[in-house]
């Protein structure tokens, strides 16, 4: 038996004048005691890199220092030109895999680095989120307990700075905004989330790899839902998620990320999905969906954002003018 406090920790590069705290530095969380490498699951994890220069680094440093002894991480980058390379380079010893070179995308990315993945569990991490200390340890005990086939925890949801906003509950038929006339249909509410009440924050999500190769993957045509579009499949193979009631990671927002524009052009891919399962099924199933999809689109037409920051804005502005009248504009 041996702990894992110091042994597993890599001795990475020093971290950035002035970061004394996590990801620069281990955090004392104790990890638990393991009789070896083997008897724990390996975790592959996939992070797709794109000019995230300013977050990658500490990307990188929240995986590694996890001190996970068994351990697959990978890096596609799509051919950075902001300074990422380097900062990869400078941790290329601690990777199983990384490369850099033009994709189609993030869901393109994803799936190359699944592709070189080796892992019994799987997951993928952005390059401007990060895991908090002691996740992947938290992810194989809930494994080995629980035989679980895919895994989702708590995500915070924080600024640029790491500074906490809000907590991403995972949910099953719970989440807020459920439609309480709804009628549970297996699968189907995996991709009807908004009226069946399930929410799973991607950045929390560990999926065994043998099940997302039996999903297909990611649908490398989607840029925004790609995570709520593997969901529904492994539903539909029969796999359901495990809920852990333990914070495994952050969810930065910035203005620059994708999700920026959250949620139309999100909501947009995901009628795209409730359209592609609509014409897949027949009966009860292919109506369920036909009605989720003429509701969504609804909310597409009629939503008055196009941006989750401009939805903050607004919302900041209407409160301003309740204290202060006119004087705001």
């Amino acid at each position: 038996m041996k702990n894992n406090n110091l042994s597993d920790i890599p001795n990475l590069p020093p971290p950035s004048l002035g970061k004394s705290d996590w990801p620069w530095l281990p955090d004392q969380v104790p990890f638990p005691v393991y009789k070896s490498r083997s008897s724990l699951p390996q975790i592959s994890i996939v992070t797709p890199s794109f000019n995230q220069g300013q977050f990658i680094e500490e990307t990188i440093r929240s995986v590694l220092l996890q001190g996970y002894p068994n351990l697959e991480y990978i890096i596609i980058d799509g051919g950075s030109t902001d300074g990422s390379i380097e900062i990869i380079k400078k941790y290329e010893p601690w990777l199983a895999y990384w490369e850099s070179e033009p994709d189609q995308g993030q869901s393109h990315a994803l799936n190359k680095g699944f592709e070189h993945a080796t892992g019994e569990l799987m997951a993928w991490l952005n390059t401007d989120d990060i895991y908090l200390p002691g996740a992947l340890f938290r992810v194989a005990d809930a494994f080995q307990k629980g035989n679980a086939q895919w895994i989702v925890g708590i995500t915070l949801i924080t600024d640029a700075d790491l500074k906490i906003l809000d907590r991403f509950m995972p949910s099953l038929y719970t989440a807020s905004g459920r439609d309480i006339n709804y009628e549970s249909m297996g699968w189907i509410d995996f991709v009807c989330t908004k009226s069946s009440g399930i929410a799973l924050p991607q950045p929390s999500s560990f999926w065994l790899r043998s099940a997302v190769l039996q999903a297909g993957g990611i649908d490398e045509t989607l840029r925004y839902a790609m995570d709520h579009e593997l969901y529904g499949k492994l539903a539909y193979q029969g796999f359901r998620p495990t809920l852990l009631e333990e914070s495994l990671s952050c969810f930065r927002t910035h203005p620059e990320q994708k999700t920026a524009h959250f949620p139309v052009i999100f909501w947009q891919e995901e009628l795209k999905i409730v359209r592609y399962w609509e014409n897949r099924v027949n009966g009860l199933e292919k109506e369920k969906l036909r009605i989720y999809g003429e509701w969504l689109y609804k909310q597409i037409k009629y939503h008055p954002y196009n941006s989750f920051f401009q939805s903050m804005k607004s919302g900041l502005s209407n409160i301003l003018k309740l204290f202060f009248g006119s004087r705001v504009s």
